[in-house]
């Protein structure tokens, strides 16, 4: 630039790369691609998962107008929990807020028999074909206990959780133990509390190290099952929730669930206020889509007898 201002030259310089810095950049420049072509992949799974789904959900409000047996109408009604569990995944997947705890909970009143029945569902298939037994210990007044919460996200957490340890239990000829124990207690306020203990257990090592490891760091994930349940654990912290790995004779996981807000249980003498505070001890997989849609269609064949 002379002393008018203007530009009448250039200095330029040459750098050329060294072979360890050209790998870097090809590294780089791979991972940009394959990190473009996984959202290209997840974007059209969304898109595409959605007009089968509208199927199935006009398919429900058919048979919800047929006349049904008590168990049809209990199988209709977990299909359609699990059918609007995947709905709000696939329509609500903006990570950063879960990361960031600004995603908005769903909050309404829900029976808690509903939450079992879908999230059992969920790891029947896979139960079935590891030729493992589930043993079910859960009262009657459980299945009619009404809570107040995202009952969605409820059943996303639990069912990731339980699906995982099925995955670890050991198989052939092993087990996994569903084990409910509810209680009321009494608060200094009048108010009375609804704490329901879910014990998930099962014999055997438990989860390899990578999966607990990606649970609990989230800066990177080695397996898709360890981004699910570091998902699982954020959401948990948004509903006051805690998760917890043990490692004692049998492993399992202790989850302390509290909804945020008052609800009403029924099932119990009178109209109380109450809180759902969960303890859930579990292992854990994730082969979420495919096991709603094989439960779905065996449901209704043996409610037709076939």
């Amino acid at each position: 630039m002379n002393m008018e201002g203007q530009i009448v030259g250039a200095f330029c310089f040459l750098q050329i790369a060294s072979p360890e810095l050209q790998q870097t950049l090809r590294m780089q420049r791979q991972q940009e691609k394959n990190r473009f072509a996984r959202m290209k992949e997840l974007a059209y799974i969304c898109q595409e998962v959605k007009s089968p789904l509208s199927g199935i959900r006009f398919t429900n409000s058919l048979l919800e107008a047929t006349d049904l047996s008590e168990d049809q109408k209990q199988f209709l009604e977990t299909s359609v929990a699990c059918e609007k569990q995947m709905l709000k995944i696939i329509e609500d997947m903006d990570l950063e807020c879960i990361d960031d705890g600004t995603m908005e909970l769903e909050k309404g009143e829900f029976l808690l028999g509903s939450v079992i029945n879908a999230v059992v569902s969920q790891v029947m298939i896979l139960l079935r074909e590891r030729n493992l037994q589930l043993i079910r210990d859960i009262p009657e007044e459980v299945k009619t206990m009404a809570v107040y919460g995202d009952q969605m996200r409820i059943q996303q957490v639990l069912a990731d959780f339980l699906l995982n340890m099925v995955r670890y239990a050991p198989s052939p000829e092993g087990w996994v133990e569903i084990r409910v124990c509810p209680f009321l207690k009494q608060n200094p306020d009048g108010h009375t509390l609804a704490h329901t203990e879910f014990r998930i257990v099962c014999p055997g090592e438990g989860l390899p190290p990578e999966l607990v490891q990606d649970m609990f760091h989230s800066g990177r994930w080695v397996t898709q099952e360890g981004l699910g349940l570091s998902m699982c654990r954020k959401i948990l912290k948004l509903m006051n929730g805690e998760v917890q790995y043990i490692r004692e004779s049998e492993r399992y996981y202790r989850i302390v669930l509290v909804a945020v807000r008052d609800c009403c249980i029924r099932g119990f003498e009178g109209s109380v206020v109450v809180k759902l505070s969960c303890i859930f001890n579990s292992l854990c997989s994730y082969h979420f889509f495919c096991n709603i849609m094989k439960y779905y269609l065996s449901c209704w064949l043996i409610g037709k007898g076939e």
